[in-house]
């Protein structure tokens, strides 16, 4: 994960807050040092978090973010593959706009070569010195020197076309070329981003078969809501002084209107019991396909990108007053902490990270670190992403 540190403090530094002392280098410093002990308050809770998990919830850890990346790199040379298909048609109809100029341009300069095999039956010399008239040897002068102007002209046109069509053939076999390497690459990344999902299988059997065999689902679970309420707690310490632009609407403001990040069926409302009724849900879980687009439901900015155990790969936004939402089981995360984002901008998609055995999407919000309802803030959003 990128350093989360480096991101809040030039954040800090770039934005300040209104009201802010933000100018005053002493009460700076002051917040710097505040941010920096509770970012090393967060990085000591990781490194405890990875030292109580078993090698199989790192497997599971590495070989989801092995998939997040390669398919993130999956999507970006299929993006590069599309526009370099788009140069490609650009280039062919280029091409075939110099050839149709060339043809034409050969037809010319055969015309004017044949005219000129003609005029030239009488030498250009004695012409002009048979010519006893000045004002027709004027005219005579005059049109050679016309048509040898425009025999020039021509030519040089077409050795002009002649180039743009030699650099135009050469960009095009440049393109193909890379092309064929951008493909290759994209074969051979699917090849392993199939390895790493078998891979994942493998591990997430083998590890869901250990939690069942000694019975320790209710356990595990809670470990996980106190993993990630123990990561909450220290990013809430992290963005006190955080600041945010004034101009924009407030969260709250936006009760009742806001859209659920993804299109699909809520199959575990808030406070819903899980697991014998020993646990409740302090979130939603929206079951959707697996690489749905994930939106940010509102403006803020991504405080925590990462994967967490039970959790997988999530993201969290702070939307300033106290308000944060948390975005679960992503397959992919397109944003890293310290990034802004706004409502309605893909963030992630949907997968079943975190040792999920369906695709969806948990989604929470929180205010003062404390869960409360989805369903009281937001609408549900239809398949093209409208309300």
């Amino acid at each position: 994960m990128k350093s989360v540190l480096l991101t809040l403090l030039i954040t800090l530094v770039a934005v300040p807050a209104q009201g802010a002392e933000t100018n005053n280098p002493r009460e700076l410093e002051k917040q710097l040092e505040a941010l920096e002990n509770e970012i090393q308050k967060f990085k000591q809770m990781l490194q405890r978090t990875r030292g109580e998990r078993t090698s199989l919830e790192e497997n599971l850890e590495t070989s989801e973010k092995e998939i997040n990346e390669l398919l993130r790199r999956i999507e970006t040379l299929q993006r590069d593959i599309h526009q370099g298909e788009d140069k490609v048609s650009d280039l062919l109809r280029e091409q075939r706009s110099f050839e149709q100029a060339r043809a034409v341009q050969q037809r010319l300069i055969r015309k004017q070569v044949r005219a000129a095999f003609e005029i030239g039956r009488e030498e250009y010399l004695k012409v002009v010195l048979n010519q006893e008239d000045p004002d027709q040897l004027s005219r005579m002068l005059t049109y050679y020197d016309y048509f040898n102007q425009a025999r020039a002209d021509q030519i040089a046109v077409y050795q002009n076309t002649i180039e743009a069509l030699d650099q135009v053939t050469r960009n095009l076999a440049h393109q193909n070329e890379m092309l064929r390497v951008s493909r290759q690459d994209l074969q051979s990344r699917h090849t392993a981003l199939e390895l790493a999902r078998a891979e994942k299988q493998v591990t997430l059997n083998s590890l869901n078969d250990a939690i069942r065999a000694a019975g320790a689902e209710l356990q595990t679970r809670e470990k996980d809501r106190e993993r990630l309420e123990a990561l909450l707690q220290r990013i809430i310490e992290g963005v006190v002084n955080l600041p945010t632009p004034g101009d924009t609407v407030p969260f709250a403001a936006r009760r009742g209107e806001l859209l659920y990040p993804v299109a699909g069926a809520i199959t575990n409302t808030f406070g819903s019991t899980r697991i014998a009724g020993k646990l409740r849900w302090n979130g939603v879980f929206i079951e959707a396909p697996a690489g749905a687009p994930v939106s940010a439901v509102h403006y803020g900015r991504v405080v925590f990108s990462d994967w967490l155990r039970g959790f997988g790969l999530l993201l969290i936004i702070n939307h300033g007053d106290g308000y944060m939402s948390l975005y679960g089981h992503n397959e992919v995360l397109y944003r890293e902490a310290g990034d802004w984002v706004t409502a309605g901008e893909p963030i992630a998609t949907v997968g079943d990270t975190g040792g999920q055995d369906r695709s969806g999407l948990y989604f929470e919000i929180r205010h003062a670190g404390k869960p409360t309802d989805p369903q009281h803030w937001c609408r549900a959003r239809s398949t093209n992403g409208q309300a």
